[in-house]
Order: structure tokens, then C-alpha cells, then sequence
């Protein structure tokens, strides 16, 4: 146990250091860019695009290291490989590459996003990996006032196409593709985002009542207060009377770049927490850090 205490301690402060490092890098990424020799214009952007790996890489969602998951009402299910105990690690990364914009001259910007969730059993004699989910998706985002000419409540919309799967195959393989359509409203400090999704027919159906438990759709609210940050997601099945409520908090932590790295606390309690376990009710509490909101 003290040997996994130590590991941890020892991976937020290289977070941290990444964190603090990587405007340094930045900056002498650009130094060596000025300090080219005096060639031709687009040779010498060739060689920018090297010093800088030449990628537009950006977060999306959350990304997050919570080294203490507790899943406090029952047991994990079997899926497939050791026993899983209450206690466990998750993780998430989760980045966007913009590649193009304002094709329709609306503002509008192109992403390719790909998120990837891990729920890792570190606590146990062999640790593994009890389940992960992986998202890439496609989307637009369109800002509302190249649509609306006055203010309004109404600041954006998001469509995407998205894949979400967990990579496993036979009894233990969950999957589904579905378009989205996200609507953001702002009120002063409050802003909602409304989404609603269409799931597309498959002939290999590996989760056909996937939708009775996590709906149509989910409703997020996001209110910043000063440094505090709180999100608070809901979705719900009328029909079939299931759904889920998840929230999280999240704070800078008092460390020199205070920017860069957040105390991140989640409650999670319902259905769809993971592909594996989607049609089970989960309630769980996590704590760790987050180096983006």
C-alpha cells in the first residue's frame, strides 16, 4: 500500500512539473524557430513544423487522475477477468485536433476528438484493468451569433458523430455509434448544455437495450464560481424509469502555477457509468487531480 502511496505522490508531482514545463518548452521551441538559418519562406516553415510536431493538440473534456474510486452500494459484476474490488483507480484522457473552419462562413470549427476513460483495479494482489471506454467522434461546433444578430441566451451548438466502445470481444464486447446535437445556453453565470442523441441501427448488436438505461439524451449544468468549478450532468429514461445523476467540483490546487492543476472530486450514482456495466446501478465517490476542466 505505502509503495502505491508513493507512486501516486510521485505521478501528480511530474503532472504538476509537466504542467509547469511546458510553457518553457513552448518558449524554446519558438527560440529555435528564430534562430534558423536565413532560408526560404516555406523551408523554414517545414522546419517550424518539426520543432513544433506540427500538431494543433488541445484538451476537450476533463482530463483527470483520481487514484481513489470507491464504489460504495455493491460489488462489481464479473467481466471476465479477476475479481474486481470496491476500490479502484480511473482515469481519463481526453484531447481535440481542430483541422478545419468556417467552410459555411458561420464561424464554425471542424474537431476530431478522441476520449478514452480507464477504470483500473490497482489495489488488488495482480492489479488490471476492469474496463476501459474509448469515444473518438467527429463534430462542428457553430457559435450562435453568426446565426442570431442580437445578444441572446443562446451561445452555440455542437454536432457530432461519435463511436464509443470498450474494445472486448464476444459476451463481453459493448459498443454504439449515434449522432448528436448539443444546444449551450448561457445565464449569467449558469450554462446548460442540452443534448440529445440519435443511436444508429447495427446488424451486431452487442447492447440492444442500451438506451432503456441511459435515455436519449443528458442535461449539464456548469457554474463557475471564482476558482470553484461545479458540473452536474443528468440523464434519464422516463419510459423505463432509469437514468443517472453525476457530479463533480473541481479547484486549483495551492501549488506555484496555481493554472495548471485542480483538486477534482466526482460523485457518480446510477446507470451508464461504463460500457460493462451500463444495464447495473453503480454509486460511487472519487477523489484526485485534474490537469484540465
Amino acid at each position: 500500500m505505502m509503495k502505491k502511496f508513493l507512486f501516486f505522490t510521485l505521478l501528480i508531482a511530474v503532472v504538476h512539473l509537466q504542467a509547469d514545463a511546458f510553457k518553457e518548452i513552448q518558449a524554446q521551441k519558438e527560440k529555435m524557430v528564430r534562430e534558423l538559418d536565413d532560408i526560404d519562406r516555406e523551408s523554414k516553415e517545414t522546419l517550424s513544423q518539426i520543432v513544433h510536431s506540427g500538431f494543433n493538440i488541445k484538451a476537450y473534456k476533463e482530463n483527470y487522475f483520481m487514484p481513489l474510486s470507491y464504489r460504495y452500494d455493491s460489488n462489481y459484476v464479473d467481466n471476465g477477468t479477476h475479481k474486481a474490488e470496491k476500490t479502484e483507480t480511473e482515469f481519463q484522457v481526453s484531447i481535440r485536433y481542430d483541422f478545419a473552419s468556417d467552410w459555411l462562413h458561420m464561424g464554425e470549427i471542424y474537431s476530431f476528438g478522441y476520449t478514452q476513460r480507464s477504470f483500473w483495479q490497482v489495489y488488488v494482489p495482480s492489479a488490471f484493468f476492469r474496463e476501459s471506454n474509448y469515444q473518438p467522434e467527429l463534430f462542428v461546433s457553430i457559435p450562435a451569433y453568426r446565426i442570431i444578430a442580437d445578444k441572446s441566451f443562446l451561445k452555440g451548438f455542437k454536432f457530432a458523430l461519435i463511436h464509443q466502445s470498450n474494445g472486448r470481444g464476444g459476451v463481453y464486447e459493448r459498443s454504439w455509434n449515434r449522432a448528436s446535437l448539443s444546444t449551450y445556453i448561457q445565464y449569467r453565470y449558469l450554462v446548460t448544455e442540452v443534448e440529445m442523441w440519435y443511436r444508429f441501427h447495427e446488424k451486431n448488436d452487442y447492447n440492444p437495450d442500451l438506451l432503456h438505461y441511459i435515455g436519449y439524451g443528458q442535461l449539464q449544468f456548469i457554474l463557475p464560481y471564482r476558482r470553484h468549478l461545479f458540473r452536474l450532468k443528468l440523464r434519464l429514461n422516463t419510459t423505463h424509469h432509469k437514468g443517472a445523476v453525476e457530479l463533480s467540483y473541481s479547484y486549483p490546487l495551492p501549488v506555484i502555477n496555481n493554472r495548471d492543476i485542480f483538486l477534482y472530486f466526482k460523485t457518480f450514482n446510477g446507470y451508464g457509468e461504463s460500457l460493462i456495466d451500463y444495464n447495473h446501478n453503480v454509486n460511487k465517490i472519487s477523489i484526485g487531480v485534474a490537469i484540465s476542466r
